[in-house]
């Protein structure tokens, strides 16, 4: 009998397995807190609240959890609440899991997942990043960023090279995260905004907004390769899955209020090919390609998630957000 039951039961064990479905995060500093949406329907699956204000946040490896700091409803250098926490919230159905505090180590920031399930997160005040392991609830060490402005930063694929954006500083920074050391200072020439590296790896780039230029780095020697001039004032960038195309999120030119604006970067042409022209909203809070539709979803201050066409930039669609929305994921999306 035996003999017959078990090739049954492992065919229907071995058989195809449902995937779970992608989720998009938008981050609201008004809410505030978190909604979570399907990334395939923009259907909202829940929503937590939160203290203060969280800016950014990052999906852990296995897509379970949400790493979301707790940063202040004040700007970048600006006097206001000071959060000292990093929020894990649960996937599933927006719980709260588990709180780590971060004592005396103020306004958490930025949230990236590695390669090797650590969580890195931008303390600015302190002048460094937060290793956080995830599995231990833990803050596990400390990366050396050299400014009190390290606001972003994006982390390469195998984890052995951060690259910092310090804003009003007008400098990069560049880390060496298994030897938790500085390698080097960037003079930028100019306050900077954002960071993001080329799927290949060989740029890191940033938005010098106010000289109205988005400007590509090599990551092998640290210098910069080239410019694009931008007409207004480009903020937040993100490549397309191919690195053909930069998608740079920005401010409209001569106006205010300014409306947001993103420009099409052609990487082979090293010019604008394509620009927005939709009501996108006031306020830039972030840009990503949704890995399910490969449509651009851009968030708004004035409180709506933008979908645009990648090839025209042409709007597709809005849905409203929770107040003030800012930093938007995906999980699965590595």
């Amino acid at each position: 009998m035996w003999l017959w039951v078990l090739p049954v039961l492992s065919s229907c064990v071995s058989g195809p397995q449902p995937q779970a479905p992608v989720l998009m995060a938008v981050v609201s500093k008004g809410l505030p807190g978190v909604t979570l949406f399907d990334a395939a329907s923009d259907r909202q699956i829940c929503q937590a609240k939160m203290d203060v204000a969280p800016h950014e946040a990052a999906f852990t490896r296995d897509d379970r959890l949400l790493i979301v700091p707790i940063y202040s409803s004040a700007n970048l250098g600006q006097p206001g609440p000071d959060g000292h926490a990093v929020n894990f919230m649960r996937t599933s159905d927006c719980g709260i899991e588990h709180v780590l505090g971060t004592g005396s180590i103020k306004r958490p920031h930025l949230a990236q997942s590695g390669a090797s399930g650590l969580v890195y997160v931008t303390a600015e005040q302190d002048q460094s990043i937060l290793i956080i392991d995830t599995a231990k609830r833990a803050i596990v060490g400390q990366l050396p960023t050299g400014s009190r402005n390290t606001h972003f930063f994006a982390l390469s694929r195998d984890e052995t090279r951060i690259f910092t954006s310090n804003v009003g500083d007008r400098t990069l920074s560049v880390i060496d995260v298994p030897g938790r050391k500085l390698l080097a200072t960037i003079d930028a020439g100019a306050s900077n905004q954002r960071m993001t590296l080329s799927p290949d790896g060989r740029w890191f780039v940033t938005s010098l907004w106010q000289s109205r230029k988005v400007a590509f780095y090599r990551t092998a020697d640290q210098k910069l390769d080239f410019t694009v001039d931008i007409d207004g004032a480009p903020f937040v960038g993100r490549f397309s899955p191919d690195g053909r195309y930069l998608y740079n999120m920005g401010m409209e030119p001569d106006a205010q209020p300014a409306g947001i604006r993103v420009w099409k970067i052609d990487l082979a042409e090293r010019s604008v090919v394509a620009q927005s022209s939709g009501k996108l909203g006031v306020g830039t809070g972030g840009i990503q390609v949704n890995p399910v539709n490969g449509l651009l979803y851009l968030t708004a201050y004035s409180g709506q998630v933008s979908v645009l066409d990648p090839q025209t930039l042409q709007l597709v669609r809005q849905f409203p957000a929770a107040d003030t929305p800012d930093g938007i994921f995906f999980s699965g999306n590595r």
